[in-house]
C-alpha cells in the first residue's frame, strides 16, 4: 500500500471517521490500529518487528530517568536499534560485498540472504534514536506504551517521512483539537492535492524520460542529458510529493510534522540545498551523528573528515549500496569546499574593507544568485547520477554528458 493508492484513500477515509467520532481517550487506539493495517499490507509478519522495536524503545526510555548508568542504558538502545536496521536491511549488502571480495581472491563464495526489510524500517529507527536521544536529554518526558507505538508506527509518514519530532509529536498527541478544524481539514486536503499531481503526474511522467539511464552504454548523450535532468526533478517531485501528502494527512488528524522540501533546487549553494532537502534528515544527520562526531569545533581536517562521515550515513541510509555511499561523500566533498569557500571570501572581507562593503551591498541578488543557483543545481544533477546508478554507469553517463557539453559549447563559440 502506498500513500498515492486506493487502498489508502479507504484506510485513511476509515480511520478519519473514526478518529474524530472517538472520545479522545481512544483515539491513540485508532491511530494504532490503522498504523498496523497499513503496516501489515505487505508482509504481516513484519508486524513482529515493529512491535519488538516498540516495546525496546518503550523500556529503555522509560527507564532512562531513573537509571544508575543512564548514558549506558541509552547506548545499548541505540545499538539495539541500529542493530536491528542493519540486519533487515544491510545483512545482504555486507554478505555480498564479502563475497566479491571473496571471489576477486579466489576464495569459496558466499551465499547472499535475500532479507526483506520491514516497511519504513529506516524512518522507524531514526525515529526511535531521537526518542531515546531526547528522552535522555528530559526534553519531553516518555510516553506510554501506547504513545510510543503510536509515534514510531504512524502510519502517514512511516515509508516517507518527514522523520517526526517526539516532542510536538506528543503534544500533538496529548493536546490536539477535540473537534475537526476546518482550516486544518483545507490545510491537509490541498497538501494531499498538490501532492498526488507532484507524483502521479509531473514525476512519473518525467520518469518516462530518465528510464534511458538504467541502460546507459550506447545510448546518445543528448538523450542521456535529457534524462539525467529529467531524473533530477523526477526525484524532486516523487520525493516531495509523498512528503505532502504525509503532511496533509497527518494534519487531517491535528498532527503538525515538519516541512521536508522548501525550494531547495532554487539555493545559491549546497549548504542551503541541503538545508531545504529532505530537511528532517538533515536535521537528524547534524544532531545525532554530525556534532557528536565533533562538528566543526576541532579545526578543518576534523570538520571535513566529519562531514564526510555524517554524508557517508545520509547516502548508506538512503540505500544499501556502494554507490549511495558514493553518493554521500560526492555531497559531503561539495560542503567540505563550500565551507573553505566561504571561510577564504570572509577572510578576504575581513583584510580589505571595499571588498566587505561590495559583499554586503550586493549579498547575492541578481546575477550572484543566479549563478550560485545553477551552480548548485547542475552539481546536484550530477551526483543524482551516483544515487540512482552503480558507480561504472554513473560514471559513464558523467563522462558522455560532459564530452556532449564541451562539443556544444565549441561548437557555439566556434
Amino acid at each position: 500500500m502506498t500513500l498515492a493508492s486506493w487502498p489508502f484513500a479507504a484506510l485513511l477515509a476509515v480511520t478519519l471517521a473514526a478518529w474524530w467520532l472517538s472520545p479522545r481517550a481512544a483515539r491513540p487506539w485508532v491511530m494504532l490500529a490503522a498504523s498496523a493495517v497499513f503496516y501489515a499490507w505487505a508482509f504481516p509478519l513484519h508486524l513482529i518487528v515493529l512491535a519488538g522495536l516498540v516495546v525496546l524503545v518503550w523500556r529503555v526510555g522509560a527507564s532512562l530517568q531513573t537509571a544508575a548508568r543512564p548514558r549506558r542504558l541509552l547506548g545499548a538502545g541505540i545499538t539495539l536499534v541500529v542493530t536491528t536496521l542493519a540486519v533487515f536491511k544491510y545483512t545482504g549488502f555486507l554478505v555480498g560485498t564479502a563475497d566479491m571480495l571473496f571471489a576477486r581472491a579466489g576464495l569459496p563464495r558466499l551465499p547472499v540472504p535475500a532479507i526483506a526489510a520491514p516497511l519504513g524500517i529506516s524512518f522507524v529507527a531514526f525515529c526511535a534514536i531521537h526518542y531515546l536521544v531526547e528522552t535522555y536529554r528530559g526534553t519531553t518526558p516518555p510516553g506510554s506504551l501506547l504513545e510510543t507505538a503510536v509515534y514510531l508506527a504512524f502510519f502517514p509518514t512511516v515509508t516517507a517521512g518527514p522523520i517526526k519530532r517526539w516532542p510536538e509529536f506528543a503534544r500533538d498527541l496529548r493536546e490536539g483539537p477535540a473537534r475537526p478544524d476546518l482550516d486544518d481539514l483545507a490545510y491537509g486536503g490541498w497538501r494531499i492535492v498538490a501532492g498526488l499531481a507532484k507524483k502521479l503526474v509531473v514525476a512519473d511522467t518525467l520518469a518516462i524520460l530518465a528510464v534511458p539511464l538504467l541502460a546507459p552504454a550506447g545510448k546518445n548523450p543528448l538523450v542521456l542529458l535529457v534524462g539525467m535532468y529529467a531524473y533530477t526533478m523526477r526525484i524532486y517531485f516523487d520525493f516531495a510529493g509523498y512528503s505532502d501528502i504525509a503532511i496533509g494527512v497527518a494534519r487531517l488528524f491535528g498532527f503538525r510534522v515538519m516541512e521536508n522540501f522548501r525550494w531547495p533546487y532554487l539555493r545559491r549553494n549546497i549548504s542551503e540545498f541541503w538545508a531545504n532537502w529532505h530537511a528532517s534528515l538533515t536535521r537528524f544527520i547534524t544532531e545525532y551523528v554530525f556534532i557528536p562526531l565533533g562538528g566543526s569545533r576541532a579545526g578543518r581536517a576534523r570538520t571535513a573528515l566529519n562531514t564526510l562521515a555524517a554524508m557517508a550515513v545520509s547516502g548508506l541510509w538512503h540505500g544499501a549500496g556502494w554507490h549511495f555511499v558514493a553518493w554521500g561523500l560526492y555531497h559531503g566533498a561539495g560542503l567540505v569546499v563550500a565551507r573553505w569557500w566561504r571561510e577564504a571570501l570572509d577572510a578576504l572581507a575581513a583584510r580589505w574593507a571595499a571588498y566587505a562593503r561590495l559583499r554586503e551591498r550586493a549579498g547575492w541578488r541578481g546575477a550572484g544568485w543566479a549563478a550560485g543557483t545553477l551552480l548548485t543545481f547542475n552539481f546536484v544533477a550530477f551526483g543524482w547520477m551516483l544515487f540512482l546508478l552503480p558507480l561504472h554507469d554513473a560514471l559513464f553517463v558523467w563522462k558522455q554528458v560532459a564530452r556532449f557539453a564541451l562539443l556544444a559549447a565549441r561548437r557555439w563559440i566556434g
